[in-house]
């Protein structure tokens, strides 16, 4: 691993613990391995299994690809005969055993010390938590789903299920449940649940309630994510790529204050236009448009080959709000800045504009930019057009192949998109008197924004919780709903 990877002794004493997971690693080349991986960063992990070493000492190649039999959204196969059907016209051999898959489980990830994905070795993972007398379920969100049980004093959060966007994952997500409530013998008086009420989880929690005869809990997503960070007063900041807000529209770079279950939503980015809704996110050049509807941003699209006419209905779309969806959403941000530098012009897999953003920002130099707030509806907001237009304006200027202008400007706008989230937190915190702030989201996996946000809350005298014991991507947030609803009704209860 040190061959290809810069390894610090905490991360080769992750490699090495009983867990073995998969630690994401810096390259040392950044362009090595690109047919991999294509970012700066790989997954590495060393043999923890008896098969491992066998295979290993009968290869003269020191390293292997390892991934998990399944396609893109759907969960692991277990039946060799599937596997060989469904997967013959992607993998060249199989190795097979005579054993039967009882329990498919996915390799834990870890990143900086902070769970990516909680799964073999971690979970079924059990906390000590107080939340009141009453059995609670957690179904999970929608993407990056797990499920979490509450019995009797403690939360136990199932491994990794995946994203529940079609019927074989949630079949899994309800086995997962199943065999979670069998070990646990649990019974429940309150189904937590995601507030989106299209989600085929809400559906799952719908049909529990009404079998068992047992009250329902929506959570907002973010709600949940800074309930499972700290149950402490703090200003809680969540940061990801989306999720249902109280409004209808998609949040996802949001700031609260206050108590669990009292959080008053404060600030948050700027909303702006998805044109087409899902469509902009795989498509981030759409996305562009929508935070910057301006006939520069037009002009670079007809530069990359957009026609006239997709140019035109673009246009229009955006004027009439014709199948446009409002967002907040930090995710949404970052997509298009890597669109608008030309670094990711369609999504292939989740996440891959903004890593691909974050990889180009690597080694560039930061210039600070003037963050632009206002307000609205009781609410500080950052504009994240301002910050998209300064990049436009910069690149407009940079000769064509010049790599480190666009490295420097990559850096710079997650260095200012951070730098606002963090001063939207900071003015929260000095108007209630607050001093601690809880992060979390999806995004500070990225190392550049969680930092610049680490340093300028601390700067500020305030206090940054992170929750390291869960992902602070989705994979926390069954835990934060069980915590949502246990104290909801505990509070209740006390009023």
């Amino acid at each position: 691993i040190d061959q290809i990877a810069l390894v610090s002794q905490d991360e080769r004493e992750l490699l090495e613990s009983p867990v073995h997971p998969i630690v994401v690693l810096e390259k040392r080349d950044h362009a090595s391995h690109h047919t991999i991986s294509n970012l700066h960063t790989i997954g590495c992990m060393l043999p923890y299994t008896g098969l491992h070493h066998l295979l290993f000492s009968h290869l003269r190649h020191p390293l292997l690809i390892m991934t998990s039999a399944n396609m893109p959204g759907y969960p692991m196969i277990t039946d060799t005969g599937v596997a060989l059907v469904k997967l013959a016209q992607d993998a060249d051999y199989f190795l097979v055993h005579n054993r039967t898959i009882a329990n498919r489980v996915d390799d834990s990830v870890i990143r900086d010390g902070y769970i990516l994905r909680l799964s073999r070795g971690m979970a079924p993972k059990r906390t000590a938590i107080d939340l009141g007398p009453r059995g609670i379920l957690g179904v999970g969100p929608e993407l990056n789903a797990n499920a979490t049980i509450y019995k009797n004093g403690f939360a136990v959060t199932s491994p990794h299920v995946g994203n529940v966007r079609n019927p074989a994952t949630l079949e899994y997500l309800q086995e997962t449940i199943a065999k979670l409530s069998r070990l646990l013998g649990a019974r429940y008086e309150l189904v937590a649940h995601d507030l989106h009420p299209q989600f085929l989880s809400t559906r799952f929690a719908r049909e529990i309630a009404t079998e068992q005869g047992i009250e329902l809990v929506p959570v907002q997503h973010h709600l949940a994510h800074i309930a499972a960070t700290t149950q402490e007063p703090c200003v809680g900041i969540a940061i990801d790529g989306v999720g249902y807000g109280d409004d209808g529209t998609v949040w996802g770079g949001e700031v609260f204050s206050g108590q669990v279950p009292d959080l008053a939503r404060v600030a948050h980015l700027e909303p702006v236009a998805m044109p087409g809704g899902d469509l902009a996110t795989r498509f981030p050049e759409r996305m562009l448009y929508g935070i910057l509807p301006e006939e520069k941003c037009l002009d670079l699209l007809r530069y990359r080959g957009w026609s006239d006419v997709e140019t035109g209905v673009l246009r229009k779309q955006v004027a009439t709000h014709f199948n446009v969806t409002m967002t907040s959403s930090t995710g949404r941000v970052l997509d298009a800045a890597a669109a608008l530098l030309g670094i990711c012009r369609e999504r292939t897999y989740d996440g891959e504009p903004a890593m691909k953003l974050e990889a180009a920002a690597v080694g560039g130099t930061v210039e600070a930019w003037e963050p632009v707030f206002s307000d609205a509806d009781g609410c500080e907001i950052l504009s994240t057009r301002a910050i998209l237009a300064t990049a436009l304006s910069r690149i407009s200027r940079v000769p064509a192949g010049d790599k480190n202008a666009v490295h420097n400007i990559a850096a710079s706008v997650q260095y200012n998109l951070a730098r606002g989230i963090a001063a939207l937190a900071i003015h929260a915190a000095e108007q209630d008197g607050i001093p601690r702030v809880a992060l979390s989201g999806g995004v500070i996996a990225n190392r550049a924004i969680r930092e610049t946000i680490r340093s300028e809350i601390t700067r500020a005298g305030l206090t940054l919780v992170i929750n390291d014991a869960y992902p602070p991507g989705d994979g926390c947030v069954s835990f934060g709903q069980c915590v949502w609803a246990g104290t909801l009704h505990t509070s209740a209860k006390n009023r």
